[in-house]
Formats: C-alpha cells, structure tokens, sequence
C-alpha cells in the first residue's frame, strides 16, 4: 500500500481487511463536532479516492463523525489486477463495506447513530450490503446518482447502456502518467465536466488523485484498467431489482438535466424509479449539477446529507 490519500492533520488512517485476502485503506476525520452527534460513512465515486472529497468531508465534520475510506482498486487501498471481472464485481464493494461498518460500529460502541453518504459507485455497496448480504446497520441513506443501471422495459434503459461503451473506452484510454500536476490539471480541464468543478475540489482532486510513480512522474491511484473494468461489470449486475428489498430510509439525488440539455444524461428518471422501488425512499434534483454533483457543488451536498439524516 501506498500512502494515505488524505494528511494525517486532518485524518487518522487506519488499515481493515477484506475479502481475498485485500487490505482497505479508512479514514476518521479528526475534526469531531461533539462526540454525542452520530457517526457517517463516505464512499466515493469510481476513478477518485477519499482524499478528492476533503473540502467536501470537511463541511460533513460539523455535522458529524466522519470516517471515509478509498475503494479497492483506487488511492492507498489494496489494487489487485489478476482477476478483474471477480474482484471489481459489484457484491466486493458491499462485503468492503461490510468489513469497513463493523470496524467502525467497534470504535463508535453500540448506541451511536450510524448514517450514510455515498458518491456514484459508492453508493452500490451500501444497497447490495442490504440487499444481498441481509445487513441493514444504516439509519440512512444518502445517495448521489448511484449508477444503478434501470431495467429491460424501463424508458432510458436504450440510453444507459449506450453510455457503457463510452465510459469503458475512456477509462481504459485515460493517460495515467504526469510529468507534474499542473500537466494534471490542464488535462483535467479538457473534460467538460471536470471545468465544473469548485476550485477547492479541482485542488484537492489533483492533490490526491496521483502518487509518485515507480519511475518518475505521477502516476493515477486507480488505474485506467480498473476504472474501466468497474464500468463493465455495473451494468448487468441486476441491482435495480434488488433495491426492492432496502428498507432503509434513503434520499437519491439526480442530474438537474436543464444545466446541458445537449450532454445528454439517462440518470433522472432512473433515480425516480429507484426511489420508487424503494420502501422509504424519495428522489430529487441537485439544482445546477451534473453527475459529479459533490465536486461542482460540495456546500449544497453537504447541506444536503445532514438535511436528509438529521431530520
């Protein structure tokens, strides 16, 4: 394992272990408002790592204790490359978070309120952890546009999956090595979405989303392939069905689809449906985002994550 994504001044960094033998990488933010509020768990978005979100998890800590953690395959966790399809399956992310929700019900002790918050990709984890793995140890659920693919007879089911290609190719064609961060920076500033971002979440992003590399330069903490392979395996994976099952109570938010009606997005009437196949379950729009709501806006989502699991 490399070195933690987030500076030991603002976290402490501690090691759980996972399923195959693979070593997760969380954090607990050291910022504690008061130790009667109740505890949340962050998981970020596919291709990023905790340390992306600081600015973001900060606002969180007024409100909260925080712990964060950086997914298999990405920042300073385990990166296995033998057996993509296995251990980048959507269930792995689920016993991940398993593993990481007991180690911190352990530090927190047993009547602490417990909540969620999760970026894109994070957010299956905690679905498939209730609905697969039968563990429901969340007082809520706050979902930023899971990519929780809608079924066969759903209405936008054509236009995901026509995204699925795309995503692939650009994953696995992502340049991964940087001469410094300012060539970083300038190559993040060629992707539309990515100028969107706050300036504080472009600087963290750029802090934190490389490492040294073995032979000079910086190199991506998750690697193209693994990005890649994590956007093959969502789609088929069957987990809108399964959110049948989730009794949690959970707000899902979705792309306000008037900021580029040109850059056509499939999101938000699936996150509808999602919210709908729940048992308590509701959906809305993040004004003025697109999916990496949480970097274009990190004050709004914050705001919105304490909102829904403190009311």
């Amino acid at each position: 394992m490399s070195t933690p994504t987030l500076p030991s001044d603002f976290a402490e960094a501690f090691t759980v272990p996972t399923t195959g033998g693979l070593e997760l990488r969380v954090y607990r933010l050291l910022k504690v408002p008061d130790e009667a509020v109740p505890a949340l768990i962050f998981a970020h978005a596919n291709g990023f790592n905790a340390g992306c979100y600081q600015p973001f998890l900060s606002r969180l800590s007024a409100h909260f204790r925080v712990f964060a953690y950086d997914a298999r395959g990405h920042g300073n966790s385990s990166r296995p490359l033998d057996n993509l399809e296995h251990d980048y399956a959507m269930v792995r992310f689920a016993e991940d978070l398993s593993a990481i929700t007991a180690r911190v019900r352990r530090m927190i002790g047993p009547d602490s309120g417990l909540h969620f918050a999760s970026h894109s990709l994070g957010g299956l984890g905690a679905v498939l952890m209730e609905a697969e793995l039968d563990e429901a140890p969340f007082d809520s659920l706050t979902l930023f546009e899971p990519p929780i693919y809608p079924p066969d007879d759903h209405p936008e089911r054509a236009a995901a999956l026509m995204h699925v290609p795309i995503f692939i190719r650009w994953a696995a064609g992502r340049r991964g090595i940087f001469p410094d961060r300012q060539a970083l920076r300038a190559e993040m500033d060629n992707i539309i979405t990515y100028r969107r971002f706050a300036p504080e979440m472009m600087e963290a992003y750029v802090a934190a989303a490389v490492e040294a590399g073995p032979d000079g330069g910086l190199v991506l903490r998750c690697p193209g392939v693994i990005e890649s392979a994590i956007y093959g395996n969502c789609p088929y994976s069957g987990i809108f069905e399964q959110t049948a099952v989730v009794r949690t109570r959970a707000r899902i938010y979705g792309t306000d689809q008037s900021v580029l009606p040109e850059l056509h997005s499939w999101a938000p009437g699936t996150m509808a449906s999602i919210a709908a196949n729940m048992t308590q379950a509701e959906a809305r729009t993040m004004p003025g985002c697109l999916h990496l709501m949480v970097q274009e806006d990190p004050a709004a989502c914050a705001a919105a994550v304490a909102d829904h699991a403190l009311d």
